[in-house]
């Protein structure tokens, strides 16, 4: 059962705060808000009521599991969902280009525009690269519908406005083999979506040999972009300012730096979130109850 409630959704309503799923116009009211809380309470009780008569509750990350043992009172077992570790591990980490990679879908909850703020601010707190034409934003996305095309298209404006236009691309529903080979060209992969539930993008740059910035919340933070041999495996960042900050760690990360620090974050990757390790603790929980 996937999780469709959760109690950071109740607290950001009960603080009025605008989001994309939470219109600001509708935040500010205080009838509305009231009237979505007493919704969303009643929504989780039967939620959690559900939940009661599971046997085995599996979630995909700590972020999920401290969600879901808060809703419906249990202890879930975590399972990382799988990885193409060996296909994106066989990509070679030698000349790697200074790309800052994007992979993500067009939708709001992405927050591509912070993105683009966060490359303006880099070319503004750090100017030196704007000297090598290298460091350029690839999003890479597929667009569903007319919603995702007129995003986009905010997105084309505001890199024009920003005068960025020439620095961030865009690869609009692009087939795999191109994924694959900006993933194995790039040298960062950034992440910018707020608790995200587990993030396998961000496993997806872990294993292509990027350095990861991602979001400093959800399964990015508690998860992924954890140390691994008493070593680091990315950079976290949750505001335009700090995104800027480590993207520029990652850029200015010596050849042999890179190289020990992607070496380390795709050892991670395919030691915890490969198809092996997927079937492993897939099986683990599911013997309790067929024993």
């Amino acid at each position: 059962m996937s999780i469709t409630l959760r109690s950071d959704m109740l607290q950001r309503v009960y603080e009025r705060r605008a989001q994309y799923n939470n219109d600001k116009r509708l935040a500010n009211s205080w009838l509305w808000t009231t009237a979505k809380l007493i919704y969303y309470r009643l929504f989780a009780r039967v939620y959690s009521y559900c939940g009661s008569f599971a046997q085995v509750v599996m979630v995909n990350s700590s972020w999920t599991k401290n969600h879901i043992d808060q809703l419906w009172s249990t202890d879930a077992d975590i399972v990382y969902p799988p990885c193409d570790t060996d296909r994106l591990g066989d990509l070679s980490l030698d000349g790697r280009k200074s790309l800052i990679v994007s992979v993500a879908q067009f939708r709001p909850e992405k927050d591509h525009r912070l993105q683009i703020l966060a490359m303006a601010r880099l070319f503004e707190k750090y100017p030196q690269w704007l000297q090598d034409p290298n460091v350029k934003l690839i999003m890479v996305g597929s667009c569903r519908n007319k919603g995702d095309e007129d995003r986009i298209e905010q997105l084309r404006n505001l890199a024009k406005e920003l005068q960025l236009q020439d620095r961030i691309h865009f690869e609009v529903n692009a087939p795999y083999n191109v994924l694959v080979s900006l993933l194995g060209q790039g040298k960062v992969g950034l992440h910018t979506m707020w608790n995200e539930h587990f993030g396998i993008g961000v496993v997806e740059y872990q294993t292509a040999g990027l350095i990861v910035v991602a979001h400093c919340s959800g399964g990015p933070k508690m998860d992924i972009v954890v140390d691994y041999a008493n070593q680091p495996t990315g950079f976290l960042a949750d505001n335009a300012d700090s995104f800027a900050d480590r993207l520029h760690d990652a850029l200015s990360l010596s050849e042999n730096e890179y190289k020990e620090m992607a070496s380390n974050a795709r050892a991670s990757a395919s030691d915890r979130f490969s198809e092996l390790a997927f079937s492993v603790d897939l099986l683990r929980p599911l013997r309790r109850c067929l024993t």
